[in-house]
């Protein structure tokens, strides 16, 4: 029964690192714009050049929820497994 109460202690540990693993790359999710994603320069025009840089702020603040959302989900496991593993040392 120990062994069982290692692996259940050592699942969660490694849910929560991969849970932080990917907030910290949420954070670190850089904002470009479109001219600079396709190989262009900045537009002339700055009306143009403003509507670039709000995509390329749509586009990073979809990818890091993205992150957030599977962090989410990861932290959640860890905590359900860490429920289970308490619970089967008590027993």
């Amino acid at each position: 029964m120990k062994i069982a109460s290692i692996v259940l202690a050592t699942v969660p540990f490694v849910s929560g690192l991969r849970a932080a693993q990917l907030w910290y790359r949420s954070s670190r999710v850089q904002i470009e714009p479109l001219w600079a994603q396709s190989g262009r320069i900045e537009p002339v025009d700055p009306v143009q050049a403003q509507s670039e840089w709000l995509y390329g702020i749509f586009q990073a603040s979809n990818a890091s929820g993205e992150l957030n959302r599977r962090a989410a989900k990861w932290t959640a496991a860890a905590v359900a497994l860490s429920t289970a593993a308490t619970l089967a040392g008590l027993v």
